[in-house]
């Protein structure tokens, strides 16, 4: 049975900073400008994206959104000399996880998360079947007109991957690009605005994606979308910004990810590109 799946992406926070003062108190004060993305902060191997490799952080890696200990979780992997990697459990009921992530959004520790309830065929009513299990980078500045990379490593059902871009930096809040939680979250707090006709429930602030598929294999492999860098800036020359997406959904299951690398494209290492996104 074909089935179609929908991405809620983001809700955006804008960050303005305002120009310093005019040296004469009597001359007009300069206008607000928006502030220009500091400079990407790229690792020794020249990976764009912090922490990648997912080694760094306590009780969640660092530079991602936390993990919620029931549908997405930073373990071992079982190969010692892997190190820690991301473990999605797709195969949770979205009403079970809709209720644990308020919490989460609250400060719940995702070393509290209650035990998965079971779920049973057809299992639409999953993760898998609706929302899928969203994770999300913090974002990246990145620089205008530059082609990307992306690759990642996957054990596991087919997942996709992506790469977001936005003018202005996004939030980083739990479940922040979630419109479908945003409301949920609303909902639950009282706080849900009236139903008005043409009013949009939730308004999405990214003006870019790319998309990249990987995953479908029982082992660890490294994919990427061979010869098609990603082009952030080529038809939107406002995006400043990207976040990486990692989305498993069906079928319900556990799925592994590791070693994600965004860098600037280069055709000598990467090959000749073809028409992209």
């Amino acid at each position: 049975m074909k089935r179609t799946f929908a991405i809620c992406l983001p809700a955006l926070v804008a960050t303005v900073a305002w120009l310093g003062q005019a040296a004469d108190a009597d001359k007009p004060k300069a206008k607000p400008a928006a502030r220009a993305p500091s400079k990407p902060s790229v690792s020794p191997d020249g990976n764009l994206l912090p922490n990648g490799n997912f080694d760094a952080g306590k009780i969640t890696p660092g530079h991602w959104q936390t993990v919620d200990g029931l549908s997405s979780f930073w373990v071992k992997d079982a190969d010692a000399k892997r190190g820690r990697v991301l473990l999605f459990d797709s195969d949770v009921l979205q009403s079970q996880a809709y209720d644990w992530w308020l919490k989460i959004d609250d400060g719940a520790s995702p070393l509290k998360a209650p035990r998965k309830i079971p779920t049973t065929p057809p299992k639409y009513d999953t993760l898998a079947g609706l929302d899928g299990v969203w994770f999300w980078s913090h974002p990246i500045p990145i620089k205008k007109g530059k082609p990307y990379w992306l690759t990642l490593d996957v054990k596991g059902p087919e997942i996709l991957v992506w790469l977001v871009g936005y003018p202005e930096k996004p939030s980083v809040s739990f479940g922040a690009d979630a419109g479908a939680v945003q409301q949920y979250f609303s909902k639950r707090r009282g706080k849900a605005q009236p139903n008005k006709r043409g009013r949009k429930a939730f308004i999405h602030k990214y003006v870019w994606r790319g998309q990249l598929k990987a995953g479908g294999a029982n082992q660890w492999r490294t994919y990427s979308r061979r010869k098609k860098p990603f082009h952030p800036t080529k038809y939107t020359p406002k995006v400043k910004w990207v976040r990486v997406l990692l989305y498993p959904f069906w079928p319900p299951g556990k799925y592994f990810v590791d070693n994600v690398r965004l860098v600037e494209y280069d055709p000598k290492t990467h090959g000749q590109p073809t028409a992209s996104r």
